[in-house]
Parts: structure tokens; sequence; C-alpha cells
């Protein structure tokens, strides 16, 4: 995609549609690689050169990442087509996947423990915001010293860099809090800083908490860090829409996968119906036995030499 293109864009998704500016950098990085790939301005492109690509660099990945990139490139035709920079849509061919939700998949207590002993001071107070706050990647890369407040002995953070731009507050546990002043408490500013001296990039705490994960021979994600916030906050409120609010979900049905995950009350009603069915199980058997048809008689062995001679 020519500079010109991805400056208006970019200018369109950012003061017209007020999109965050993570997504305009990850659409943009998606775009840019696209462009590289076909070897020519997305302006250019045909259906069957978007449809080479999918093939190519699409296909095979999972859902979810296939559904973002493939939407990145129908976000840009969308917009293309309305200024007039395409007169046809070339990716309208595009597949988008549906996803299928499963069930959280929280990282095992065992395993957390062990990547937070085995962490550095930086990567420790990452993992601790994803599995004691319920911090998205993206989240704990927006964090400024200003977004943590003490308030009658009780600490929180503001959350500003939620999906979709939503804010929202969650109290720190002191295990996180005492992870984060570790580093070295400021005034203002960025929490974490990436190799380059800026703030650093959503997709830099990813790989940084997988890369650690791996390294501890944990076959666990650090949005699995998340998962084990949500499935924790479930079971010891059993309130969904407490941990709706805690997770920023816009929608209590994502939340309602963590109450299906925890399987705490069916083992409990399961053993109360075990409960009634032995207390009531000498009388239930007696009426079976009464309702039940007469046994058929075996044959003696002359019966059946008789039957064999017939």
């Amino acid at each position: 995609m020519g500079d010109a293109d991805l400056a208006a864009f970019s200018d369109w998704q950012t003061e017209l549609r007020g999109l965050r500016p993570n997504t305009v950098r990850v659409r943009g990085d998606v775009l840019g690689r696209l462009s590289l790939w076909l070897g020519k301005s997305l302006r250019e492109a045909t259906e069957d050169d978007l449809l080479r690509w999918e093939q190519a660099s699409v296909a095979g990945r999972a859902a979810e990442t296939r559904r973002a990139y493939v939407s990145h490139v129908k976000a840009f035709y969308r917009w293309a087509r309305l200024a007039g920079i395409v007169s046809t849509d070339p990716a309208r061919r595009l597949t988008t996947p549906k996803l299928v939700r499963g069930l959280p998949r929280p990282i095992p207590e065992e395993e957390l423990r062990t990547a937070v002993e085995a962490a550095g001071a930086k990567l420790r107070a990452m993992i601790l915001l994803g599995a004691f706050c319920g911090l998205r990647c993206q989240e704990i890369a927006g964090l400024h010293w200003s977004d943590l407040r003490s308030d009658n002995g009780e600490t929180t953070l503001m959350v500003r860099e939620g999906k979709g731009g939503k804010e929202r507050v969650v109290p720190v546990p002191g295990v996180t809090l005492a992870a984060l002043f570790a580093l070295g408490r400021r005034r203002g500013g960025p929490i974490f800083y990436g190799m380059d001296g800026a703030q650093i990039l959503p997709n830099s705490v990813s790989r940084s908490i997988n890369r650690h994960l791996r390294l501890c021979g944990i076959e666990c994600t650090a949005h699995q860090l998340r998962h084990r916030y949500g499935t924790t906050a479930y079971q010891l409120t059993k309130d969904i829409r407490l941990v709706q609010e805690m997770l920023g979900h816009s929608s209590p049905t994502t939340t309602a996968r963590y109450a299906a995950y925890d399987t705490t009350q069916t083992v409990d009603m399961v053993k109360a119906m075990d409960a009634a069915w032995a207390h009531d199980t000498e009388p239930l058997t007696k009426q079976l036995k009464e309702e039940a048809p007469p046994a058929a008689r075996r044959p003696t062995v002359n019966e059946l030499g008789l039957l064999h001679r017939r």
C-alpha cells in the first residue's frame, strides 16, 4: 500500500472512526505486510491476488488469527471504495471464519507459581497483572504509574487501554502491588518500557510472557493468565455480573463461560443426588422387585435332552 493511502486510511480510522491507536497500528502492520507480499500497492490488487495471499499466508493459522487478518483487509477495501480509490472490492471473496468459543483454559496454579518464581522483576509484574488482575496484554502495555491509586487502604488500577476503548477499575492484590513496586515506583510515565526506551507494545508483552512460559516447560499462553483470573473470581464470588465488570467484557454471554467452567456446584449436586438415592434404596428396591415379572425357570438337563431329541 502506498504511503499516501496508508496515511489517509490511518487518519480516517483515528479521527473519524475513533479507533484505538493499537488497533490502527496492528491493522497498518497487516496491510503493510500484505502489500510487500503482493509486490504492489493494495489499490492495484485483484481478487485472485488476495485469494492467493489467503491460501499462502492465512490458511492454516488459528481461526481467530485468520478472522483478524481478513477483517483488517476487508476494512481497508470498504474504506477504499468509499474514498473512490478502488471501483470494486477485491476482498469480497475472502473467507471470514466462524469462531467457536470454548471454555476457559486457566493456567494451572502450580505452573503459575513456577512461572512467577522463575521470572525477572519486569516479567513477574506482567504475569501477576494477568493472573491476579485479569489484564489483557494490550492493557498491561498501556499502564502508567498514574493509573495506580490508593484510597482507604485499597489499591486499584485504572485500566484505560481496554478492548474497544472501555475503561474499568480493578483492585490490585498485595502480591501484584509488591511486584510493581519492585520495579521502582515513579510519579508518572509508563510502567513498562520496551527495548527501544519507548512504552512497550502489546505484542512485546505477549511474546515475552509466551516465551518465558515455554522456557519453563509450560504449555500455556499469556491469555490463559486472564482465564485464571476470571475462573478464580467466579469460583470465589459466584457473581457473574461482578466478574463481567472485572474482566471488561461487553456481554455477559462471554463471561458466562467462566460459570460453565466451574464444576464445583455440579459436583455438590451429584453428591446430593447420590445421597438421596442411597437413603431411598431399600424401599425402592423392594418396590422394583414386587413390580418385576416372574423370572423364567431354567430347564433341567433332562429337559434339555428331550428338547434336543425332538
